[in-house]
């Protein structure tokens, strides 16, 4: 490693212009060609409601520089971060903390039209579709960035090449580096106080995690309390993986440890996680990095012909999109492999009794299984 710093690429721009979608395939390009990349989304580094004084930037913001070490550690050579922000001082609360950090700040821009289709087709609160036209028309009159890409008419692919090659052949000379960044404050000590509550979320492919695991978490914040919420999987994403961590858990247990740190600084009394691990044999590692919790893992169970129905909807797009779901524009016959290892998957935690809790998401609702979970796993709102 050398002391060069670390390329960023912070992709933003109004909600729907596709800033997660083109920061993926940045991601995706550059790892295809051997370039170690690691790609985040700012949303899904400051899920901590209510949001705590100081606003959502500050976490987001302490949360990356706390993560920034471990992707050093773990040989980043470049990082790609899509995230909305709309002055210059918000870009300095991240900045600030981030000295060793080398920023390419892109804003992603569309007509008005095309900007209205892109929201409307998420199929996610086309309510708010007015809202994110009139953030568009806000970045237009108080542009900042140092670049900024048209994407009308642009395929992803077509946006992300063009990001790159306007950006200079973004990363030129990227390289690994040594740690370097913010060295967050560990939480106050907490003497003899209750362990804090984590609830871990597992199970096969498709059963819900994360979808039940947010349904928890935002019932437990509309109820007056802070909460946080990680998906380990939007906190791993780095690849080439290490060789000697194929499945990145070392990275997702640090990251999880590092944003865990903030989002009890700013007042979280919980966590809730989705994760992609089997309890038994990884959960335990997690955990040991979470000092003061208490871990209470829940699997998820479905049955064979319920998880092919939710691969196969994933498939089509439907849901909410999260970066890099790649169930996503998959054919028929993948999303039916993907189905049926999903089902041997869930039969062989069935044997193997995995985890404290078990709940059956056949034929219900997120918001059915999060309120039976929240019966049992109720240990702050009483």
């Amino acid at each position: 490693m050398n002391n060069d710093p670390l390329p960023l690429l912070w992709l933003y721009g109004p909600s729907g212009v596709g800033k997660s979608s083109v920061g993926w395939e940045v991601f995706a390009q550059l790892s295809r060609s051997g370039v170690r990349t690691v790609f985040l989304d700012g949303d899904q580094i400051g899920l901590c409601h209510p949001v705590p004084e100081g606003g959502p930037h500050r976490v987001r913001a302490r949360n990356l520089a706390a993560m920034w070490p471990n992707l050093r550690r773990e040989g980043a050579q470049c990082v790609v971060l899509s995230g909305f922000v709309d002055t210059p001082e918000e870009v300095r609360e991240y900045t600030e903390l981030l000295p060793d950090a080398a920023l390419t700040l892109c804003r992603l821009r569309v007509g008005t039209a095309e900007l209205k289709e892109r929201f409307l087709a998420r199929g996610w609160r086309p309510d708010l579709a007015d809202e994110a036209v009139a953030e568009a028309e806000s970045l237009d009159r108080g542009a900042f960035a140092e670049l900024c890409v048209d994407t009308d008419g642009l395929a992803v692919s077509e946006t992300a090449r063009l990001v790159r090659e306007r950006a200079g052949g973004w990363p030129r000379a990227a390289s690994a580096a040594t740690p370097g960044g913010f060295t967050p404050h560990p939480p106050a000590s907490r003497g003899d106080a209750a362990p804090i509550p984590v609830l871990w979320f597992s199970g096969a492919t498709a059963v819900g995690k994360s979808t039940v695991g947010y349904e928890v978490f935002s019932q437990v914040f509309r109820a007056g309390v802070r909460a946080a919420y990680v998906d380990v999987k939007q906190i791993g994403a780095l690849r080439p993986a290490a060789d000697d961590d194929p499945g990145r858990h070392r990275l997702k247990a640090r990251n999880l440890a590092a944003v865990w740190a903030g989002y009890r600084a700013a007042g979280a009394r919980c966590l809730i996680v989705s994760g992609d691990a089997d309890p038994d044999d990884t959960v335990r590692g997690y955990a040991e990095l979470l000092p003061g919790s208490s871990v209470t893992v829940c699997r998820l169970h479905a049955g064979p012909a319920t998880l092919a129905d939710r691969v196969a909807r994933r498939g089509r797009g439907e849901g909410p999109a999260m970066p890099g779901d790649e169930l996503r524009g998959l054919g028929p016959e993948p999303l039916r492999r993907i189905a049926e290892r999903a089902a041997r998957d869930a039969e062989a935690l069935e044997r193997a009794a995995t985890g404290d809790l078990r709940i059956d998401t056949d034929g219900r609702s997120a918001q059915d299984v999060a309120a039976e979970v929240r019966g049992i796993w109720n240990p702050i709102l009483t």
